[in-house]
């Protein structure tokens, strides 16, 4: 049994693992908000206070995570803990009824849950190392899965609580989770584990300022990512008058487009080199952005979905690889780093839209998503100078 190019059965694995981490988070993180206005019954902005708790959380955990792995911690233990949580959180959730009560019992175990992305690419990237599998492939192919979860994900969430309500999704959500347990049992090695380091003192251990510039230039994309995704529905509908479909219509378009693309992106990196493209990328942002802020009908936000998911695709599919060439050393801890720079952004994104939105327009907040584009491919450029830790084509 091969896995696309030859990857082999463990590859396969690794992939389904990644697919049900992401059915199960996508089906509860998109959901919240809406949880607690309308199951809660809170007014729209305390809604923030929920968001402000678990993406610092889980820009602690993850790092913990990635820490523990770098110095031969088993991925299955890791992992048994972060799979815990969820199952714990969905289980709760169902009897939760104060907003006081989510932040104290079900914030801390969402943070523990968010690990599960990070621990898996972690062992996808030492499993690709210490089988000599191309490690480009094996973390394009684990971004597809991703993004085909949070295709599935949210909307099965979305219409079981119109059909159901809250508690029955939250079962189901639980019921993923157990799946998910069985494929944990199922397909990670006992005693799978990266190499055992020396834990090594501050000193010796100096911040590795060519991981964060990496990071910070995957920043700008997820914030352009974040404030368009979350303005968009309300500056077609409002303030474009476009149909009610639109939004759903034009996202289907950029989840379509972006899985090819994440699917070609490591054999176009093979030719072009990973930094050319996500330049390549970050240009694409800046146009999507901009042509976004113009649309006056359907078909145009249409064929600019078309864009976006060419240039979400090129991000989404090479980006993890480009971080991880900066500290080829330690997989964890670049791959934690990876990670933090999706929560840190979306939380950046969530919380600004509103902001720039009230002062001024959705159409602005288009405006400066293409400004964190164009932020990113400068950073990209700078990036130029530094030569990564690992022979890799960037």
């Amino acid at each position: 049994m091969t896995f696309f190019y030859g990857l082999p059965r463990q590859s396969t694995a690794i992939f389904a693992l990644v697919l049900i981490n992401s059915l199960c988070t996508s089906s509860l993180i998109p959901l919240m908000n809406f949880f607690i206005v309308e199951g809660l019954g809170v007014p729209p902005w305390q809604a923030g206070f929920y968001v402000a708790t678990v993406a610092p959380l889980s820009l602690l955990t993850n790092r913990w995570a990635g820490e523990k792995l770098d110095h031969g911690a088993r991925v299955r233990n890791l992992l048994l803990l972060s799979l815990s949580s969820y199952l714990l959180a969905t289980l709760l959730l169902t009897q939760i009824d104060r907003l006081w009560l989510l932040l104290l019992c079900i914030a801390p175990l969402m943070s523990l849950a968010n690990m599960g992305s990070g621990i898996i690419f972690t062992f996808g990237r030492l499993y690709a190392t210490t089988e000599g599998l191309d490690v480009a492939v094996m973390n394009s192919r684990l971004r597809i899965a991703v993004s085909l979860g949070w295709m599935i994900g949210p909307a099965m969430a979305y219409a079981l609580v119109a059909q159901f309500g809250f508690t029955t999704t939250f079962l189901c959500s639980f019921g993923i989770g157990l799946v998910y347990m069985i494929l944990w049992h199922r397909l990670i090695p006992p005693d799978f584990h990266g190499p055992v380091r020396a834990r090594r003192s501050r000193h010796e251990d100096p911040i590795n300022w060519k991981l964060l510039l990496a990071a910070l230039s995957c920043l700008g994309f997820v914030v352009t990512n974040s404030l368009f995704v979350s303005s968009m529905p309300l500056f077609f509908i409002q303030e474009t008058n476009l149909p009610g479909f639109t939004p759903g219509l034009s996202l289907s378009v950029k989840c379509l487009v972006e899985v090819f693309v994440i699917f070609a992106s490591s054999q176009m990196a093979l030719r072009f080199g990973t930094r050319p493209l996500l330049l390549l990328a970050a240009v694409l942002g800046i146009a999507a952005m901009l042509l976004f802020s113009q649309v006056t009908a359907v078909w145009h936000a249409l064929a600019i979905s078309v864009l976006e998911g060419i240039y979400y695709g090129l991000f989404a599919g090479l980006s993890i690889t480009f971080v991880q060439s900066f500290a080829a050393d330690r997989p964890g801890r670049a791959t934690a780093t990876y990670m933090n720079t999706l929560f840190f952004g979306g939380m950046i994104g969530g919380i600004s839209m509103g902001f720039i939105a009230s002062a001024s327009s959705f159409q602005t907040v288009l405006y400066c998503a293409a400004g964190a584009s164009a932020t990113a491919l400068l950073l990209l450029l700078a990036t130029m100078r530094l030569r990564p830790s690992e022979v890799a084509k960037v």
